[in-house]
């Protein structure tokens, strides 16, 4: 198998990580939300307990990258640790974050062309969304990126990869020299000091932004879906997280800074200016922006506007190789369709979604930013205690503390974030709880193909991902109804949403409620299903059992009888006993060699390993041959025995005769071994009519006057290893499989077999078969063979090369190929043969005949 290309350095590897992480909102989200909740310093300590949160989780990460190299990164970690229901909930949520920073950095363009801009490219052909005008130049930008970044996924990979380094290197130098010329000014002043303008409780402020921190620092953890890929030792990949980490905090302390640098005139401190910032337009609206040119002039916008455009595109290709890495490692597990393994349905798909997406406008990306953190948070969650229930396997006591302390910390955003009015800011509004919901619909769709196509090896029925989902899409849609009702300015307005909103609740829960009940009935049927088969297969162990018990007398008594009359004929001095104790080994030999023939046919048949050969046969021709074989053993036991098939008036068919014979000669054999001597068996062929396109219908009745059999028996006689007890009571023998073998030749030939019987009255066998009408000239042309008989053939001067590692085998066949003619050499296994013939002359010897199963080399 072709190994990975291992083609990322660790600059690669870090600008993967750093630039994901640092998109658009480094720019934004000072001055919108960072500094109105919490000011600059409260803003610089939530970073930094938001950065030591971060490096908990990437410490964890980084361990289980070490222990599970691999492409699959934070799946395989959840499959590892707590099986695949819980890694398709873990992914699920996680591909959500990874979406969801496509949209955000695609529409983000929105705010870069109109922030340097202004209004001029508000014109034209517009359109709505939520109370918002949408311009078709802002959605062409964004539409162009990502289809751009997309494409060059598909055709220029290699490219994308090395300006996505570029691109993250450009983006950290940015913001090194905007802070460089900026941060003096902003230190010279009382700014950093400061706590916000919202009047918040200083603590209850920074923790509202600390539950931001998934949010923020979500995409450094995409490296895990690259260790296959990685030139560099994995002990490496701690410092490469590490690095990231700290530096994308320090950018957003960094630009929080910068924010409060320059004031625009007019305002007489930072706080009133970022207090206004929803009242200005341009670049006034970004402090960022503003306090670049203000103080670095045209050029410090130039860097700004280069800075954020790198930021962006980092976030977008960041973003779409890991979104691409999560949908293509869970079509390999068969969650999702196996079309999402290839890379190219995988981009399309990403790339189809966020354009679709990006149609909804700027004014959109707050219900985004809310989905991200919560889909990091839910993943980070997984993988926290991922490496804990790994390290506890190991005894690693440092990261079985990291991750229990990681998953405590994931589970108390989870519930902030869901639980409204635990932070300054509600964590989610009422569309992304919409949002949301739509989400774990989708997920649901999905868990029930899952389900649908897994055994309950896999999934054992409605546990950990249907339960979750089912219960978070209620409880989002709930939610989005109350918040939206809430958000409402009048009871007028109330009533108006009431008949809409409930309408589109009640369709989310019950289009739940009714895929969950599938999956239940599914999972139902696959556990009766399941139950049959694990009652079929103790009944067959049971009767396997039974067979085995009556096969070790079947076996044993012709065992016995060989063993018993070879060690006569050794100490028999009388040549004619000898033959007569020959004989008789020679009987008990072909006893023995039935019942393994019976066994060995049995195995081929289900196994598959049987095929229909048809011919032209004369079918009359073929119950005489059987009549020619019978009648002396019928005649040795006294049995009347007489074959019918005069009214037969097609008697050419095409047929596989071989298993046709051995359907008639099974059943003949059963009828003459269970009919007392004095009693009757018959046979006769009818022709019940032949249809338009060519096909005869036939009948065949095998009857006898023998012992019959219980009803109980024959509702399972055609099963294997069964035998009635009459017969092993009355000391017949068998080995019970001569029927299951009938009734599976004949399935296979598209026949019906039935049974009449009762115990004393006899039995009557009655088969029913179509077969091809043929004519005489075919069958004669089918006996034509310009072939010798071999035997009759001379074989003198003929040279065998035989091979075979059985020295009994070995002398048996020599001595038999000798007795034709043949002259043979011998070798011992498949090395030795082909030393010999490759010591001889060309054609030396005529034929090979080898075994298959041989030590040193095989046949």
């Amino acid at each position: 198998m072709k190994g990975l290309d291992r083609y990322l350095s660790p600059a690669d590897s870090w600008a993967l990580a750093y630039g994901c992480m640092v998109g658009w909102g480094v720019f934004v989200m000072p001055g919108t939300t960072f500094l109105p909740v919490a000011g600059a310093a409260g803003t610089l300590i939530a970073l930094l307990i938001g950065m030591a949160v971060m490096l908990v989780i990437g410490t964890c990460i980084s361990y289980l990258m070490k222990r599970s190299p691999g492409t699959g990164g934070i799946y395989s970690y959840a499959k590892e640790a707590f099986g695949r229901d819980h890694a398709f909930l873990c992914a699920w949520f996680l591909c959500l974050a990874y979406l969801t920073i496509i949209f955000l950095n695609g529409s983000a363009l929105f705010i870069v062309i109109r922030t340097i801009l202004g209004d001029s490219i508000q014109a034209g052909f517009h359109y709505k969304v939520a109370g918002n005008d949408i311009y078709l130049g802002e959605v062409a930008a964004s539409v162009l990126a990502l289809a751009g970044v997309g494409l060059l996924f598909i055709v220029a990979k290699p490219f994308l990869q090395r300006l996505y380094t570029i691109l993250a290197f450009v983006l950290l130098a940015g913001i090194v020299l905007t802070s460089a010329c900026c941060l003096p000014r902003a230190l010279a002043g009382d700014a950093v000091l400061s706590f916000g303008t919202q009047g918040v409780n200083r603590c209850f402020a920074m923790f509202s932004l600390v539950i931001l921190a998934p949010w923020a620092f979500v995409g450094f953890e995409i490296i895990s879906f690259d260790t296959a890929h990685f030139r560099f030792p994995l002990k490496k990949t701690g410092a490469i997280l590490v690095a990231s980490i700290l530096l994308a905090g320090l950018s957003y302390g960094a630009m929080t800074l910068v924010s409060v640098a320059a004031v625009p005139d007019g305002y007489a401190s930072w706080a009133e200016y970022i207090g206004d910032l929803g009242n200005l337009r341009g670049i006034g609206s970004v402090p960022t922006f503003h306090a670049a040119r203000a103080i670095m002039g045209p050029a410090g916008l130039a860097v700004a506007a280069a800075t954020a455009l790198a930021a962006i595109l980092t976030g977008i290709i960041g973003a779409y190789r890991a979104a691409v890495r999560v949908l293509s490692t869970m079509a390999e597990d068969n969650i999702l369709s196996g079309m999402f393994s290839k890379t190219t349905y995988s981009i399309l798909f990403v790339m189809g979604l966020t354009i679709l997406v990006s149609l909804l406008g700027r004014n959109t990306l707050i219900w985004f930013v809310d989905l991200t953190s919560f889909g990091a948070v839910v993943a980070y969650g997984y993988t926290c205690a991922a490496a804990f229930r790994t390290a506890k396997s190991v005894g690693d006591r440092k990261i079985m503390l990291l991750g229990m302390l990681g998953t405590l910390i994931s589970a108390s955003f989870a519930i902030v974030q869901l639980v409204p009015h635990l932070a300054t800011m509600d964590a989610m509004g009422s569309e992304s709880f919409l949002l949301l919901s739509f989400w774990c619909l989708l997920g649901f769709v999905f868990y029930w193909r899952t389900i649908h196509r897994s055994t309950l090896v896999e999934y054992s029925g409605m546990s950990v991902s249907g339960s979750v989902l089912f219960a978070l899409l209620v409880y989002a849609a709930i939610l989005w109804f109350a918040t939206m009702l809430a958000a409402k300015g009048s009871l007028a307005d109330v009533r108006s949403s009431l008949p809409g909103g409930g309408i589109l609740l009640l369709a989310i829960v019950f289009t739940g409620l009714a895929v969950m009940l599938y999956i239940q009935d599914v999972v139902r049927k696959k556990h009766e299903d399941a139950e049959r088969e694990k009652i079929r297969a103790v009944e067959g162990n049971l009767a396997k059992s039974r067979f085995l018990f009556n096969m070790s007398h079947d076996i044993r008594t012709p065992m016995n009888a060989i063993i018993g009359y070879t060690e006569l004929a050794r100490r028999e001095a009388s040549m004619e006993a000898v033959q007569g104790y020959l004989g008789k080994i020679s009987t008990s030999s072909g006893h023995l060699l039935s019942l393994l023939d019976d066994i060995l046919e049995m195995s081929r048949i289900e196994s598959g390993d049987v095929r229909l050969s048809y011919e032209p046969v004369d079918l009359r021709r073929l119950l005489e041959e059987a009549g020619d074989v019978f009648a002396p053993l019928m005649a040795q036991k006294k049995l009347a025995f007489a074959i019918h098939g005069s009214q037969v008036q097609d008697r050419y068919a095409w047929c596989d005769k071989k298993n046709l014979d051995r359907v008639l000669f099974n059943v003949l054999s059963n009828a003459c071994k269970f009919t007392p001597p004095g009693g009757s068996v018959s046979v006769t062929m009818l022709e019940s009519g032949r249809d338009e396109n060519g096909y005869g219908a036939y009948e065949l009745n095998i009857r006898d006057t023998g012992i019959g059999m219980s009803r109980q028996f024959v509702d399972k006689m055609f099963s294997a290893f069964e035998r009635e007890r009459s017969s092993t009571d009355s000391g017949v023998e068998g080995t019970g499989l001569g029927l299951s073998i009938t009734k599976r030749l004949i399935d296979l030939m598209g026949g019906t077999i039935d049974v009449l019987t009762s115990p004393g009255s006899g039995t009557q066998f009655i088969m029913r078969f179509k077969f091809r009408l043929a004519d005489a000239g075919e069958v004669e042309r089918s006996k034509e063979d310009p072939s010798s008989d071999p035997g009759d053939a001379e074989f003198a001067g003929r040279r065998l090369l035989l091979v075979e590692d059985n020295a009994i085998n070995m002398e048996i066949a020599s001595a038999i190929l000798t007795q034709k003619g043949f002259t043979v050499e011998t070798a011992e296994n498949g090395r030795a043969a082909v030393d010999m013939v490759s010591a001889s002359q060309p054609g030396w010897y005529d034929a090979i005949l080898m075994d298959i199963q041989m030590p040193v080399m095989d046949g």
